[in-house]
């Protein structure tokens, strides 16, 4: 059962906090959140703050596809402020920051938390293999969304947000292919 917060959450941008509360809560490296917080202008790390604490964060970056995009790149609740609905706030409030018509995140197979977060806010799942292959490879490209399985969006079917431009290459050799081969 998700509860609401005791009191209402302050956001804050933070990338040093965002970066601590996700690290705490991901397996793998964190060289892809760093490399487009640094890398891409248009990507930002806000931070959810409840009763005076960090609560949760994400990263997001905003692009042009077809239409212009915000990618939930990362997102994390620390585990003592879960179940009370700050995710759900926080991507309601990133939408919003956002302004974007079209919104994505990819997500693995196996984590149900994260695909029932972005279906309850209207998002639509595609696993990768759904999408035509023209389309995949450039939101592959757009999200870095390689070691995950499945597409969530909102606002336009992937093969109608599927636009491959220069900044979709400029941001997947930066933030994606650059830290992957260590550069």
């Amino acid at each position: 059962m998700t509860t609401t917060p005791t009191s209402p959450l302050r956001y804050a941008e933070d990338r040093e906090a965002a970066l601590e509360i996700i690290a705490a809560s991901y397996r793998g490296p964190l060289k892809y959140a760093k490399a487009v917080l640094e890398r891409w202008p248009r990507a930002h790390a806000i931070v959810a703050i409840a009763e005076g604490q960090p609560a949760a964060a994400e990263i997001y970056y905003l692009l042009e596809l077809a239409k212009p995009t915000c990618v939930h790149y990362y997102i994390a609740v620390a585990p003592h402020h879960r179940r009370r609905g700050i995710a759900t706030q926080l991507v309601k409030t990133v939408e919003q920051l956002c302004g974007t018509p079209v919104h994505m995140a990819t997500t693995t197979l196996d984590n149900q938390a994260a695909t029932a977060l972005f279906t309850k806010l209207g998002y639509t799942p595609y696993q990768w293999s759904e999408i035509p292959r023209h389309a995949r490879e450039t939101l592959l490209k757009a999200t870095c969304g390689y070691d995950d399985d499945i597409l969530l969006i909102k606002g336009a079917h992937p093969t109608e947000a599927a636009r491959h431009t220069p900044e979709v290459e400029t941001l997947w050799r930066e933030t994606c292919y650059k830290p992957y081969i260590g550069l």
